[in-house]
């Protein structure tokens, strides 16, 4: 898997050959580390900038795609013109699109009664919060000591399996966080694919992310004959056909775009 800024003069290249760009990050570990709270995940001046200088120009979109709630991830970065697309892009909105998916209410009792059930069963777990993000669960643990993770992921899956059964929900999995999300046929790739149809003149995507869930969009970014960017370390368990560090080097790649 190939550093993106080593093969940047052939990327650079395919780039411009597009007529227009739909530039796509995850947030979380993409755009800003990873941190103990979420609530802490902020964007750096440099990578706010950088941002907003690429939203200005008519070459590109901007769109981010997170598995956060969509108000949590609109009032981060707060930069206008962009797209939002929150809970894994089960809500989406932005210029030319305004999206919630309809089957969503299907699933919301459960997961309101498996709010309840997981905070009373990971009171005690120090470090652990379980947030609802009004279309998903979320179990955040990375300010949990390690000693505790498989009891949680235990827990989780424990206390979600009846819900699981009855196809109301499922479990997904990323760096310490669990996720317990509507059972339905849709992720960051569906996401993107909608997002890309919402402009007629079907934009080049490319699309910047970190953990599991970002997987589907790389998949789908691939088919469309787009760039996949994996940011962490390189590792073989990725799709993406190119990799970045960290999100000091997907600012770097921010910087050679303004070029582009």
């Amino acid at each position: 898997m190939p550093h993106l800024i080593n093969v940047w003069p052939a990327i650079s290249r395919q780039l411009q050959g597009a007529h227009r760009l739909l530039l796509l990050f995850d947030y979380d570990g993409t755009l800003t580390p990873i941190v103990a709270r979420p609530q802490d995940a902020v964007l750096s001046p440099q990578m706010r900038s950088l941002l907003v200088d690429l939203s200005k120009n008519d070459k590109f979109v901007i769109g981010i795609v997170s598995g956060r709630g969509l108000g949590d991830l609109k009032s981060l970065v707060s930069i206008p013109g962009l797209i939002y697309a929150g809970n894994h892009g089960l809500e989406i909105c932005g210029p030319g699109i305004a999206f919630a998916h309809p089957d969503v209410q299907l699933s919301s009792q459960a997961l309101y009664d498996v709010q309840g059930l997981l905070a009373s069963a990971l009171a005690d777990v120090p470090g652990l919060t379980v947030e609802h993000k009004g279309m998903s669960l979320t179990v955040h643990f990375r300010g949990t000591p390690d000693r505790y993770n498989e009891s949680v992921d235990n827990t989780v899956v424990s206390v979600a399996e009846p819900f699981v059964r009855l196809g109301q929900v499922k479990i997904t999995r990323g760096k310490k966080v669990m996720e317990v999300r509507p059972n339905l046929d849709w992720n960051k790739g569906t996401a993107i694919a909608r997002i890309r149809e919402s402009h007629p003149d079907r934009p080049l995507p490319m699309f910047f992310g970190d953990d599991q869930t970002d997987e589907d969009g790389f998949a789908v970014v691939q088919d469309l004959g787009g760039v996949a960017v994996f940011v962490g370390p390189p590792r073989t368990g990725t799709i993406a056909l190119h990799q970045l560090e960290s999100p000091d080097e997907v600012a770097q790649v921010l910087e050679l775009l303004q070029a582009v």
